[in-house]
């Protein structure tokens, strides 16, 4: 690949992820909290009762950034943490009755980037593939550098029958 492919791709990658990042700000700020704790509101849904290290794990964040956010949230009234009753040096962290509804407020929200992939995907079968080649390359890269466990995680939770329809 010459300096031009990558110099395209690298500006390609970024301007697909300001669409994302711009709309996950927006939804997070109309619901009044920030995008990582949207984020992180999110990983604990999925996962109803998980440790903070799980989460810094999977939302791709450092312990110390987790612990402060989670302290944001539990002075919102969003989440919960509880210790382990075997080691209590853990804790675990579970949305309270105020968080949920903070999650499917922001589960009403409309993502540029899902609609324009879905509409990309109704025109021909030759862009579906082109998508599914694309999602395979991500998918790995990913893999590569966040590992296995993580590419799990997603699949697990995407997988999830947690999301009702009208959710989605």
């Amino acid at each position: 690949m010459d300096y031009n492919s990558i110099h395209q791709m690298l500006n390609y990658f970024r301007a697909t992820y300001k669409v994302v990042d711009e709309d996950w700000q927006k939804s997070a700020q109309e619901v009044g909290i920030t995008q990582s704790e949207q984020h992180m509101i999110w990983i604990i849904y999925f996962e109803k009762k998980v440790s903070m290290s799980q989460i810094a794990k999977v939302g791709l964040w450092d312990l110390s950034t987790v612990m402060q956010v989670i302290k944001r949230l539990k002075t919102k009234g969003l989440v919960q943490t509880i210790k382990d009753e075997n080691d209590l040096r853990i804790s675990y962290v579970m949305l309270t009755p105020a968080g949920e509804e903070k999650r499917k407020e922001t589960s009403e929200f409309s993502y540029r980037f899902s609609e324009y992939i879905m509409d990309y995907l109704n025109h021909n079968e030759e862009q579906r593939k082109r998508l599914e080649g694309a999602f395979l390359f991500v998918k790995d890269f990913c893999k590569h550098y966040h590992g296995h466990d993580f590419v799990q995680w997603v699949e697990r939770t995407s997988n999830s029958s947690k999301i009702s329809e009208d959710e989605q």
